[in-house]
């Protein structure tokens, strides 16, 4: 009988996460699936993994492959995917037991081409309370979404909501005529992939809950804590994103949305690089905007600050474009009072009691420890 839905799970060097993620999948209340466990050549223990569980579960489809990279992995599990609708899971993640049930009911009611749900990020070094946060920015929360259907004229804000491409289910056919962009190594993949599938996707729902929970937190290899050159991908994908919207005629439509993902996908990874890569980044971040368009936007969504971080970004000025970041200069020159504590901060030597000991400094200095 052919399963409602296939689930899509690329595998590379997640010993550690990845019985957590597949028992999640195969506890789903949903009993009708296809789980489609990828390796993409791990050296650790995954691959003795994924063949266990395909010898105790018939739902398990074990593929074993050189490895390719995330793209290939994604590609080949949709590839041999024969449900009927098909989605995609990280696998140092896990998610909720009635999110299969919930996306296919809402799937099929609505007849829609991507359904989205909402999303926790899970960081296991925080303290319980605060663990598992439900993903919201001020422009990136699906709980504003329409009820309903709808498309990405309809609301165009869907192109600022985080990417999470593994927070969706698409319909099959749909999905099948699309690829993840392969490239060996190659990092935010699932940007320009959301991007041509929110261009193509003629109908679109949101489930508003949060159903799956993202991992972000050391020990997992995260682009939040790298400094590395590969971060320059994060913007050269934007850019692949950027020539999508136009490929289909909507970046004019489309561009503030577009800017205001652009920005905040890059901006964080912009300061954490290493210095020596700092002014490659810039000149790759300043080709994701139109200094025109800066200077006429009309929907809100940039901050007089963060707008004017985007005009130097454009302009290719790093130093002004660094300054402008409040966590910069905070970090050189800073003075900060609570009943909590204080800190007194300058070029980067902290002095600090209470609240404030967290903030970043070279040299740190604690009152009362």
């Amino acid at each position: 009988m052919k399963p409602k839905v296939s689930i899509v799970v690329p595998i590379y060097g997640v010993e550690k996460y990845l019985n957590q993620c597949v028992d999640s999948i195969l506890a789903q209340t949903l009993k009708e699936i296809e789980v489609i466990l990828v390796d993409d050549g791990s050296k650790d223990n995954c691959p003795q993994i994924v063949d266990e569980y395909a010898q105790k579960d018939s739902r398990v489809v074990a593929i074993h492959q050189p490895n390719g990279g995330y793209g290939r992995a994604v590609n080949h599990g949709i590839e041999v995917a024969t449900g009927e609708y098909i989605g995609i899971i990280e696998s140092d993640d896990w998610i909720e037991p009635t999110m299969y049930e919930k996306l296919y009911n809402n799937a099929r009611k609505n007849d829609t081409d991507i359904t989205k749900c909402m999303f926790y990020t899970y960081n296991s070094k925080l303290p319980p309370q605060k663990q598992n946060k439900v993903w919201k920015l001020k422009w990136q929360d699906l709980a504003f979404a329409p009820d309903g259907v709808f498309n990405v004229v309809q609301w165009p804000l869907i192109i600022a909501v985080h990417a999470s491409i593994w927070a969706n289910l698409y319909r099959s056919e749909f999905i099948k005529e699309q690829k993840v962009i392969e490239t060996r190594s190659a990092s935010y993949q699932d940007f320009p992939f959301m991007i041509e599938a929110m261009c193509r996707a003629r109908r679109i729902s949101v489930v508003k809950e949060p159903l799956v929970h993202y991992r972000m937190e050391e020990g997992q290899d995260s682009s939040t804590i790298r400094r590395d050159e590969r971060l320059i991908l994060m913007p050269k994908q934007c850019l692949a994103g950027k020539k999508i919207l136009q490929k289909y005629r909507l970046f004019e439509t489309l561009k503030e949305e577009f800017y205001y993902h652009a920005y905040v996908a890059c901006i964080g990874f912009y300061k954490n690089i290493y210095w020596k890569y700092k002014k490659e980044y810039l000149n790759v971040f300043s080709e994701l905007f139109s200094l025109d368009d800066l200077h006429h936007l009309k929907k809100g969504y940039f901050g007089k600050e963060t707008l004017q971080n985007c005009i130097y970004i454009c302009k290719k000025e790093l130093i002004r474009s660094l300054w402008q970041n409040r966590c910069v200069r905070r970090f050189l020159f800073s003075i900060h009072k609570s009943p909590e504590g204080w800190l007194i901060q300058f070029l980067g030597v902290q002095i600090a009691k209470g609240k404030y000991t967290k903030r970043p400094a070279f040299i740190k200095f604690r009152i009362g420890s």
